[in-house]
Order: structure tokens, then sequence, then C-alpha cells
């Protein structure tokens, strides 16, 4: 399985690089005996708080090497590994950074913006690994736009079959042929698309196809029709996994860009108000 193969990736690589992260920083923070109560201003706090912003912008290029296909800065799938354990070890080293002190402030701001970063990132891990399709962009090995093509085909065949037939079939395939992928915006989010006339074309002739004596062009018409409703379903449960993940990046990607502003603030206050 291609998550499987991502979280294994060269024997996991980079749970053994965040294990040692976290627990290298437990260890120090345990071991940090500051004459203050611990927080982001001793020795250790800036040291972990310097791995925690060096980590943030990492994880956040990473958007960037996705995309750089000619880049020779390992493969992708190295990044993704990198990017889930990495990312999760990021709650650990930033919590011990803050030594547990919060308050209505910037500071506070940043760590909470970084959680919910660091959340939205585990919803969206979830959402592909369990719909591998989303990764691939292939529905039983072919791509939407094959499936479109396929459509065509089927459509015409039941059109040259349904112009021996009578009228009233006809102009039940001809609405077929004519069923939007998904009836509205708001459809794009669920995988049914009420009143479909693929959907209905299909309820007609089986209703047909079981009546005594029933043609052989009924019949072929039958299975035309429920292939075109089969790969209409696929298509539609593709566009609603799309359209939730789509509407994932619409948080995720701002919550990362919101976190780069208030780490920014963050540093720049420490620094030269401190």
């Amino acid at each position: 399985m291609l998550h499987e193969n991502l979280l294994k990736f060269a024997s996991f690589r980079y749970l053994k690089v965040a294990t040692l992260l976290v627990l290298g920083s437990i260890g120090a923070y345990l071991w940090h005996t500051p004459r203050t109560i611990p927080n982001g201003g001793t020795w250790l706090g800036y040291t972990l708080g310097t791995i925690g912003a060096v980590l943030i912008l990492w994880l956040m290029f990473f958007g960037l090497r996705k995309r750089a296909y000619r880049s020779r800065l390992g493969t992708v799938k190295g990044w993704l590994s990198a990017h889930v354990y990495l990312g999760l070890s990021l709650i650990v080293v930033a919590t011990l950074h803050t030594g547990f002190q919060f308050g209505w402030n910037i500071h506070t701001l940043a760590y909470v913006l970084m959680l919910g970063v660091i959340f939205s990132g585990m919803w969206g891990v979830y959402v592909y690994f369990r719909n591998p399709v989303l990764m691939s962009g292939m529905l039983d090995g072919k791509t939407v736009q094959q499936l479109g093509g396929s459509l065509r085909e089927i459509d015409a065949q039941s059109r040259k079959i349904a112009s021996n037939l009578n009228p009233d079939l006809q102009t039940l395939v001809q609405r077929s042929s004519e069923a939007a992928i998904v009836g509205s915006l708001f459809g794009r989010f669920r995988s049914q698309v009420i009143g479909c006339p693929t959907r209905r074309a299909v309820s007609v002739l089986e209703q047909l196809a079981k009546a005594e004596g029933a043609s052989k062009p009924i019949r072929d018409l039958l299975n035309l029709q429920f292939r075109r409703l089969s790969q209409l379903d696929e298509i539609r449960e593709f566009v609603k996994l799309k359209t939730w993940t789509d509407l994932w990046l619409l948080l995720h990607v701002p919550l990362s860009f919101a976190l780069l502003a208030t780490l920014t603030a963050h540093i720049v206050s420490v620094f030269f108000y401190w």
C-alpha cells in the first residue's frame, strides 16, 4: 500500500530521527535546572525554539518541494515521510520550548496556530491514506479524463441502439447522456445526485428487461446504461473526495501562512523587545 511505503520509507528513517529528537528534547528539559521557572527565555528555551522554528520553515518548504518535479533534493515520498514524523515531533519540541508557560500574547498565539497546522495536517494525511485514489488520481487504473472518454463511447453506442427503439426510450437515453456529473456546487460534497437521469434510465430498462420476451437491444442498452451509471458513481465519489480535500487545503494552507507571520512576530518581539 502507498501509505505503508510512506510511513515505512527507508526502514522508518524519519520515525527514528523524530524519536531521537523527541527523546533528546525531553531528556534536556528534565536535566535542565534554570534559576527561574522553565520558559522560552532560558538557553534551553532558545535552543528548542530555534529547532522548532527551523522545523516549521522546513515543513512549509515541503509545499514547494512536492511541486518541483525536477528537484534532486530527495524524493517526494521521502519528504512526505519526514513531513509526517517531524511535524508530529514539533508538538513536543515546541511545548518544551514554552516551558508550559502560556498567556494571552503573541507567543501563545503562535503555539496555538502551530497546533492547528499540525492537527489539520494529520487530518489531511488521514484523508489521503484512507483514500489512496486521491494520491494517484486514478480510478481502476484510469484517469478521470479517460473515464469521461469512456462515457462518451457508451453514449454513442446507446444512442445507436436506441435509434431503432421507440421515441420514449430514445428520449430516456438522450437525457441520460446529458446527465451532469454533479448537480450543483454543493453537489460536489456528496456522491449521490438526486434525480440522476442515468439512474432513472437503468431503473426503467431493468423493468423492461424483466418482461417476458425482452429483446436483445433492450438488454444491451441496459448493460450499457448500467456501465455508465457505475462509471458516473466512481467519478462522483472521486469528485466528492477531491472537493473535501480541497476544502482541507483551504484551511491548512492559510493556517500555515498565519503561523509563519505570527512566528515572525514572536521572534522579532523576543529579540528586539525583551
